[in-house]
């Protein structure tokens, strides 16, 4: 059996804690990105899991899926050696419990993630898919690049607030030739982390 959820019947359901912003996901600009971001790692992906669990509210059970990171270094944050994130949904058995627009990992990739309210929101990153960035290799150059949740090159962290499936043909095309390099992005994070807060968005 399975089960589908859009982000509104989430809120609907009473299943997203009160301290997220909406249901519907805006793109947040880069500094928002990093300042929402309570923590701020790369690293690998280690393991992936799904189980079903008591909800905290003592109402029943509920589909997670456990992503362990081993993390490779901290931006942001206090040091960990390896962090577990917690997404609602996943599938045990013949159940499975579908989100839509839920970012999915593999064991061994490499990522990027920015993480708020591990184990309390439904999707503990900013932003859900805008809170995750994969680290990918061109094949033709041998060149590792970081690419957004849906394997979209990214060339400048400007982009993170572009929608994520309606980026304009110059944009993509920029994107493709002269991808952000994991050094540049990590130091594009170093510089924003450094900067005086900027006032995160309202809920």
């Amino acid at each position: 059996m399975q089960i589908r959820l859009p982000f509104l019947l989430l809120g609907a359901l009473g299943l997203l804690a009160p301290a997220l912003r909406a249901t519907s996901v805006v793109p947040p600009t880069f500094p928002e990105l990093v300042n929402e971001a309570e923590a701020i790692y790369r690293g690998r992906v280690s393991s992936v899991e799904a189980r079903r669990v008591d909800r905290a509210n003592g109402s029943g059970t509920v589909i997670k899926t456990f992503v362990t990171f081993a993390v490779d270094k901290v931006l942001k944050g206090p040091p960990q050696r390896e962090v577990v994130l917690e997404f609602l949904g996943g599938k045990v058995g013949d159940e499975s419990l579908v989100v839509s627009g839920m970012p999915k990992f593999t064991p061994g990739a490499e990522e990027f993630v920015f993480v708020q309210k591990n184990g309390v929101q439904f999707c503990p990153l900013v932003a859900v898919m805008h809170g995750r960035y994969k680290v990918l290799r061109d094949q033709a150059t041998a060149r590792d690049f970081v690419a957004r949740d849906n394997g979209a090159p990214l060339s400048d962290v400007a982009e993170v607030e572009l929608p994520m499936n309606e980026l304009p043909a110059p944009v993509r095309a920029a994107a493709a030739a002269r991808p952000l390099t994991p050094a540049a992005f990590e130091s594009s994070i170093a510089s924003e982390v450094q900067r005086p807060t900027v006032r995160a968005r309202p809920n």
